[in-house]
């Protein structure tokens, strides 16, 4: 099991560079950006929720006791989920096919902030 938790952070992190690089479907950003969702255009709360996942996968690992890196654990994992926030997007200026919008950026960074609130709760309730 702490291999798999190890390996689903790893992947995840490699699917969002994936997403965010290579064009899925015929006008995928144009559909989701007409979609509404109360206010928020439902790519951006994509967005979030995307890094947001990277808080469930700390949490699974630290209820089988995993530990993703061996020393600053916590720190390491929160410094590549806020990098992921700002790197997935600044990816898309590399790619010509992809645009970069800061504004999913912000929602990156979002995701990425709420993220590291539950990494930082999840470990405070861990040493506990």
């Amino acid at each position: 099991m702490p291999d798999l938790i190890k390996n689903l952070f790893w992947l995840w992190l490699l699917v969002l560079i994936v997403i965010n690089v290579i064009p899925i479907g015929n006008n995928t950003n144009q559909s989701l950006n007409r979609n509404m969702l109360w206010v928020f255009r439902l790519d951006y709360l994509a967005h979030s929720i995307m890094i947001l996942c990277f808080a469930f996968i700390w949490v699974l690992a630290a209820i089988h006791h995993v530990r993703i890196f061996k020393q600053y654990d916590a720190l390491k994992y929160s410094a590549i989920v806020l990098a992921a926030g700002i790197c997935l997007e600044l990816l898309q200026l590399a790619v010509p096919w992809r645009s970069f919008n800061p504004v999913d950026m912000i929602y990156n960074l979002g995701g990425a902030i709420l993220a590291i609130f539950f990494i930082a709760l999840s470990n405070s309730l861990g040493r506990q």
